[in-house]
């Protein structure tokens, strides 16, 4: 039975004008492919004849299945038959048909081989050098891309998951920002991976996922942004709103710390020498218990020093924020430029890095 296929399909070959003898090596020829509309239009020889297994595949349109099938199509656009055939040497010189031919017309196919075409060294450098420049901006876009995916789908997390008050919900919003921002550079990789490959509807679909996403990590940032400028604010105020009390006390620790004697020793001074007193035992005189008196007074001493050092570098604190937010209006960028921009940086710099990369590296048809 399979030879008889074979053989069926060796003369179906021949008519087709097809010789199955030159290629030895693997019984595989190249022809074009006329499974589907769009391959009949585009005449790229992606059809796949296997004589070992009387198979054919399309690496195109996908189109698979017994070799008969696919001779059978053949043999009709090469006769006329198709409907199509009058209108295909306008894409294609591969496949040329003639209506009512009074014989087929032979096809044009080339035999699949290993062997790498032969080329000139300064033109394969210069190939060499072209990949290499190009995989390194790509992957310089790409990785600057996911930088800002990342300060973007954190940005998301943060906005998203404050704005409920459940703790259980702000984890789930939370992590719908980060979703959104890997929509967001995704989506716009597989719009034009759609557009490339002649799918239209889905390329749209695509587009219509990436600019909800881009649009939902915008609002993400901005809202992240815009609140760190509310909480800044309000620090600000609360500390101008304290700084009165501050003041006060302030004043009141330095008319306690005027009301302790200068000539007060110091703690560790005091210390050494009621230590001294009670190795000799002489714990019992007025010197030691005087000693004790102005061992508190030293300890309160130090005490209010470092509250009015520590309350009076907060008030320096609060100025210098003042001054700072008073000249942010004016030298800050703006929250939505800046929202924009690593939006954009986002989705577009790992859009132009995978796409860079998949025209590299990715599958090019058989011509």
């Amino acid at each position: 039975m399979t030879d008889s296929r074979r053989a069926k399909a060796l003369l179906d070959l021949n008519a087709l004008g097809l010789d199955p003898d030159a290629n030895q090596d693997d019984g595989v020829i190249a022809t074009s492919c006329v499974m589907s509309p769009e391959c009949l239009a585009s005449g790229d020889q992606t059809l796949a004849l296997d004589l070992r297994s009387l198979s054919f595949r399309c690496a195109a349109c996908g189109s698979a299945g017994d070799i008969e099938e696919a001779l059978s199509q053949l043999v009709k656009v090469a006769g006329g038959d198709h409907p199509d055939v009058a209108e295909l040497a306008e894409f294609s010189s591969a496949l040329p048909a003639v209506r009512n031919a009074e014989a087929p017309a032979p096809i044009t196919a080339e035999i699949i081989d290993d062997t790498p075409p032969s080329r000139s060294p300064a033109k394969g450098h210069r190939g060499g050098l072209e990949m290499l420049i190009i995989t390194l901006l790509a992957l310089i876009f790409l990785g600057a891309g996911l930088v800002s995916a990342g300060l973007s789908g954190f940005a998301n997390y943060q906005a998203f998951s404050t704005s409920v008050a459940d703790p259980l919900q702000g984890q789930v919003w939370g992590w719908a920002g980060v979703i959104a921002s890997v929509i967001s550079f995704g989506g716009f990789t597989f719009f034009w991976w759609h557009a490339s490959q002649r799918r239209p509807s889905e390329a749209f679909r695509s587009l219509l996922f990436a600019l909800a996403g881009a649009a939902t990590s915008l609002v993400g940032t901005q809202m992240y942004i815009a609140n760190n400028n509310l909480l800044a604010e309000a620090d600000i105020a609360r500390a101008e709103e304290a700084r009165p009390v501050l003041e006060a006390q302030i004043e009141d620790w330095r008319a306690q710390l005027a009301g302790i004697p200068p000539e007060t020793r110091s703690v560790e001074g005091l210390e050494a020498y009621l230590a001294e007193v009670e190795q000799v035992g002489r714990t019992h005189q007025k010197p030691y218990r005087d000693a004790q008196n102005e061992l508190g007074l030293a300890k309160r001493r130090d005490d209010l020093q470092a509250k009015i050092e520590a309350a009076t570098a907060n008030l320096l604190s609060a100025d210098e924020d003042s001054i700072l937010t008073a000249a942010a209006p004016r030298e800050a960028i703006p929250g939505w430029f800046f929202a924009a921009m690593l939006e954009l940086f986002s989705s577009q710099g790992t859009s132009i890095g995978f796409v860079a990369l998949l025209i590299l590296y990715g599958r090019r048809p058989t011509r």
